[in-house]
């Protein structure tokens, strides 16, 4: 269920409410539960990566980035995560008062907004994470700040995302990159792929983003393959490949030119040997 955007700002403006926690959580490939039910106050939920679906009151949602989710307090609920990566998301829960239920009645229910990849809305939700499981009345005023921060961005990007042209296309060549980074993909290869030249794909890219399609690939590729490194015994050689870079070499200068360390180095001490 989507959500009338205008209204939805006008009642957050004008009801009152309180933050009461930020909560991140990952569930591993194949994680479920049914049967459950959402916390006796309202949440908005944040898909960071992977994908999962959900259903709230029987009604199904498919959880993945560029959406935002809500669920009111003390609903049915289901979950499962989809395919074979790990669904990584954070929920920030708040209170409004039962009274406030006919003037505010989406706090009470569930639906879902369409954003849109935004790096900002990501740096907003880290910095209110790090401000909640910090106590005192500061941390409560900057919290509360930046939840309205977040629901401003968010609501922003929501309203903007169907008039603003090459948006859903950038989105659409962000998702297409972050699944298909293995592959020997070129900035001609996406141009053509959504009926575009190079430079008018990089134009559009830049501006949806804040980034050139290649220094995205590029980060995309490293952050998976620390990730590899950290968590599997794979090789060098091997999580090159599996990264897009056939040429170990390469990749073990690309890898410390970005991050500041050789691959070698991350290794838990088990692999190195």
């Amino acid at each position: 269920m989507h959500v009338d955007i205008n209204q939805l700002a006008g009642n957050f403006t004008r009801n009152s409410f309180q933050i009461v926690d930020a909560v991140r959580a990952i569930v591993p490939p194949g994680g479920r539960c049914f049967g459950m039910f959402t916390p006796p106050v309202s949440g908005l939920i944040f898909p960071l990566r992977g994908r999962a679906r959900m259903f709230f009151d029987g009604v199904p949602y498919t959880m993945e980035p560029g959406k935002i989710f809500h669920g009111g307090p003390n609903i049915s609920m289901d979950k499962e995560v989809v395919g074979s990566a790990e669904w990584n998301y954070m929920v920030i829960h708040y209170q409004v008062d039962n009274s406030a239920k006919n003037e505010f009645p989406q706090a009470f229910s569930h639906y879902q907004i369409d954003t849109g990849y935004s790096p900002r809305i990501h740096d907003l939700l880290q910095r209110l994470y790090d401000v909640c499981i910090t106590p005192g009345n500061l941390s409560a005023l900057q919290a509360h700040s930046l939840f309205l921060s977040i629901l401003d961005e968010s609501l922003t990007c929501a309203g903007s995302r169907h008039s603003e042209p090459g948006r859903e296309l950038v989105e659409q060549a962000v998702e297409y990159i972050k699944h298909h980074y293995m592959e020997p993909l070129t900035v001609a290869k996406l141009a053509r792929k959504y009926g575009l030249n190079s430079k008018q794909f990089a134009y559009l890219f830049q501006k949806h983003t804040g980034m050139a399609p290649l220094e995205y690939l590029i980060e995309h590729r490293v952050r998976r393959a620390r990730e590899m490194l950290y968590t599997t015994a794979c090789s060098i050689t091997d999580i090159s490949a599996c990264v897009g870079y056939s040429d170990p070499y390469y990749f073990s200068k690309l890898f410390k030119k970005r991050t500041g360390f050789s691959p070698s180095t991350l290794r838990p001490a088990s692999c190195r040997s």
